[in-house]
């Protein structure tokens, strides 16, 4: 395997939401060290000990997992980083919690700490100083450059790296990162999430521009594949993206902010690996294939493919699933065409691959070998699988209305089945079906009035009563 040219390549548990179990944790620190990677950052925000109530201990029981798992990413080459986020943070008092709470992780095997400032509502926070320093810099700096003082008195193999307040954008670069980049210890590494929180591209230029004003490489903290918050309703199982061949020529390295589904992660991790041991040669969809043949396994394969084609939807970009796309763009202008169900080409290639797409969500519900992966993806199978019922009832529809059927029942299905998908709690295709079946809903109703004007015409008596 060729050396990397990044020096860190990192996995970040940094959501919103529920975090991780031990187990779990342990097992993506050993894949990922058999993938490459070299650096685990502890840091969900809704662990209380780590945010909301930072000073605080852990129980003893927790503490001696967390040694466990300090021992499990030695054995797997990877380093174990533990991040606290300072909520509230006075530094006129809370430094020695600070240090006290560092020092028992550093007790249980920690040598890598990151202090997060990012979320920590940097204006109530000046607010708060502002009487102590001209700048909101300073607060941070004396915090980032006391600890790491105090850790490398400890141990000279600890390091320190820290989230700003302002770790994204393009330049120029406001005061605060200026002053942060020449006030902190040249040793202490910052972090860059790219021009937006979520980047759909990141290049060398932008990671250059940061590093001149932070004085330092940053690290980058790719926000992609995580879907916490707003996300939380889509899965970003798709490949990485848009990062320059050349970005490692201006960062330190690359963490990657997990799912809150650590099996799902995996795929985009792999494609993640795949770029930083090779960002020049990297071909996403190349990478991608090989991915979801690891993790979903063998029997599965085909099927977890087609899920995976149409869950490309992300915050990065609007993806649409693209030949469900096309095929039911192709539908709607074969009925546009006066073209019949059970006579048409185009709508029999819609209908054949909405079979397919059937059939892979029951293959994934029912047999997919991997049950982490099963339990990490069932919500957004589920998800699919109603929209592919959606597909096929207006297919239905369809062939009932041109076979001179009753259709106005399967019209009301149609409806029904539309109302119940769009209230779910997951979102995948990119809602690609929904031109279709309105389409579709759209000639029944008209079907619908040319049969009772018909008949009207047909039996006046009868409507007249």
């Amino acid at each position: 395997m060729p050396e990397s040219p990044f020096p860190v390549r990192g996995a970040l548990e940094g959501f919103y939401g529920t975090f991780y179990t031990f187990p779990q944790r342990n097992d993506l620190i050993q894949f990922i060290g058999a993938h490459g990677y070299n650096l685990y950052i502890y840091g969900p925000k809704n662990d209380r000990q780590h945010r909301q109530r930072w000073w605080e201990s852990y129980p003893t029981g927790i503490m001696d997992q967390f040694a466990e798992t300090v021992q499990t990413a030695t054995n797997a080459g990877v380093r174990f980083c533990y991040a606290i986020s300072p909520l509230n943070y006075d530094p006129t008092r809370d430094f020695p919690k600070l240090t006290r709470k560092i020092g028992e992780m550093y007790a249980y095997g920690v040598r890598d700490f990151s202090l997060f400032v990012d979320d920590l509502q940097c204006a109530a926070h000046h607010r708060t100083y502002c009487k102590l320093c001209p700048w909101p810099a300073d607060v941070d700096i004396a915090v980032c450059n006391g600890l790491y003082e105090w850790l490398i008195a400890l141990d000279p193999a600890c390091t320190l790296s820290m989230c700003p307040t302002e770790y994204h954008g393009r330049a120029p670069f406001n005061t605060y990162l200026h002053d942060l980049g020449a006030g902190l210890h040249p040793a202490i590494d910052i972090f860059y999430t790219g021009p937006d929180v979520c980047s759909p591209d990141i290049s060398t230029a932008d990671a250059q521009q940061f590093a001149q004003a932070v004085q330092r490489p940053p690290l980058i903290w790719d926000n992609y594949p995580v879907n916490d918050l707003a996300m939380r309703p889509y899965m970003h199982i798709g490949p990485i993206r848009d990062r320059e061949a050349t970005l490692y020529e201006a960062v330190r390295g690359i963490v990657v902010n997990l799912m809150l589904q650590p099996e799902a992660s995996k795929i985009p991790l792999l494609t993640w690996s795949e770029y930083m041991r090779d960002p020049h040669s990297y071909d996403p969809w190349t990478a991608w294939e090989r991915a979801l043949k690891t993790v979903g396994g063998a029997t599965s394969d085909e099927a977890l493919r087609h899920f995976a084609d149409n869950s490309l939807h992300s915050c990065l970009r609007l993806d649409a699933p693209p030949k469900l796309q096309r095929l039911a763009n192709a539908g709607i202008a074969a009925l546009d065409r006066g073209e019949e169900a059970g006579s048409s080409p185009t709508l029999d290639e819609l209908n054949d691959y909405l079979n397919t797409l059937d059939e892979a969500c029951y293959v994934l519900k029912s047999r997919l070998e991997n049950l982490g992966l099963r339990h990490d993806l069932l919500p957004w199978v589920e998800a699919l699988d109603e929209w592919v019922w959606v597909g096929k009832r207006a297919m239905r529809l369809l062939e009932a209305m041109h076979g001179g059927q009753p259709f106005e029942h399967l019209a009301r299905g149609v409806t029904r089945a539309i109302e119940d998908v769009q209230v779910h709690s997951k979102r995948t295709a990119g809602h690609t079906l929904l031109p279709f079946a309105e389409c579709v809903l759209k000639q029944a109703a008209q079907r619908s009035l040319m049969d009772r004007a018909l008949e009207a015409e047909t039996f006046p008596a009868r409507h007249a009563a």
